[in-house]
Parts: C-alpha cells; sequence; structure tokens
C-alpha cells in the first residue's frame, strides 16, 4: 500500500511539472515523454502522466499544430518551413502528412517574404540579390518555383545599382588599398567586382571616377 502511495506522489508531482512546462509553451508527445523522462520518471510513471495531461486536454498536439502554422504566419514562412518546424517538435507523423500545402497563402507568404528580403539586401548587386533572394526563400520554406518567380521581380534599377556598385568599389578600394598599389590594386577590384556580377563598363566608369576624384 505504501508502494502504491509513494507511485502515486511521483506521478503527481511530474504531472505538476509537465502543467508548468506546458504553460510556458505547447509540446508534442514525444517531446514531454522526453523531458519526464529526464526528470526521472519510469515508463509506467511516464504513461501515466501522458494520459492524465490528454484526459484535462493539457496535450494537444492539434493545437500544437495550429501554433506552429501560426506563428510560420506571422514570420511568412513557407510550407516546407511548417513541415520541418513540425518534425523538429516530432509530432505524429501521420498528423503532419494532414497537414497540406495552400497555393494561395504560398503565393502570398512569399510576396510579404519578397518584401523583407529586398530592404535586407539592398546594398548587393542586382546578380548577388537575386542569389541571396533566391536562397533565402528555400530556406524559409518555399518551394523551387515559388523562388524563381519572386526573384524574377528582382532588380535594381540602372542607377540603383551604379550606386551599390559605388560602395562596393570604396569598401574594396579601402581594404586593398593596405597591401596593393597601382594596376595591381585595381585589376583586383575590378575582378572582385566581377565576381559579384557587376558589369565590366559600369566598373570602368565607376573607377575612372573615382580616378578623377583622386
Amino acid at each position: 500500500m505504501k508502494k502504491k502511495k509513494e507511485e502515486f506522489s511521483t506521478v503527481d508531482n511530474l504531472f505538476l511539472l509537465a502543467q508548468k512546462k506546458l504553460s510556458i509553451s505547447n509540446a508534442s508527445t514525444s517531446k514531454m515523454k522526453e523531458y519526464l523522462k529526464k526528470k526521472g520518471g519510469s515508463k509506467k510513471e511516464i504513461e501515466e502522466v501522458i494520459n492524465k495531461l490528454r484526459k484535462y486536454s493539457f496535450l494537444d498536439e492539434d493545437e500544437l499544430i495550429k501554433d506552429v502554422i501560426s506563428y510560420c504566419d506571422a514570420k511568412h514562412y513557407g510550407y516546407n518551413k511548417i513541415i520541418s518546424m513540425l518534425k523538429q517538435k516530432e509530432i505524429e507523423i501521420s498528423k503532419i502528412n494532414k497537414v497540406k500545402k495552400n497555393e494561395v497563402r504560398e503565393l502570398r507568404e512569399s510576396r510579404q517574404m519578397l518584401n523583407r528580403l529586398k530592404k535586407r539586401y539592398k546594398n548587393k548587386s542586382t546578380v548577388n540579390l537575386k542569389r541571396s533572394v533566391y536562397s533565402a526563400l528555400i530556406r524559409y520554406g518555399f518551394d523551387e518555383n515559388i523562388a524563381s518567380m519572386r526573384v524574377s521581380e528582382v532588380f535594381n534599377s540602372y542607377q540603383e545599382e551604379l550606386n551599390v556598385l559605388k560602395l562596393d568599389y570604396s569598401k574594396l578600394l579601402s581594404s586593398y588599398s593596405k597591401k596593393l598599389k597601382g594596376r595591381k590594386l585595381k585589376e583586383k577590384i575590378k575582378d572582385t567586382l566581377l565576381n559579384k556580377g557587376y558589369k565590366l563598363n559600369d566598373i570602368r566608369k565607376v573607377d575612372n571616377y573615382n580616378y578623377e576624384m583622386d
């Protein structure tokens, strides 16, 4: 009889710990089992706590899925990011498979994300701007078709490209002039700018401008 009382006390304590954790953030069944095991719960005790949590609706993976989707909506993440986060939280695969891609949502959120990314990468050449935006869209959960479509909308005007080029040129001049001089310095700057995606004629124009200023 004494043993049963001790077991009940342990389960009761684990149940309180689980409630406290869930009051901070939702968790999947798998993650909660890991947490309770770290707190010293036996397999039998953990199962009893899990059953109690489910009984009183403290543990609800469907609600957790909604939380993840809401979070991704707020961040303007794509479908692949949603699925990745659900898997990280170790939600049952059968429930994850019920979360279907909504193409209207993907178009809407990718547009919002694109606006953010254009501001983040505004000081890049058109070529590098497109590369950075594409990589970021993939990283944030959009598929290749969506990423490619949004990248086609990204470009600098001629004046914007020239302004960014001047900025990059000045940075490189300041950095490389510590070790290089004359023709070697100009060649190094030119090669670096070409690799960044700038056009040779524009580089020469900025180079001549800086030469005249000197």
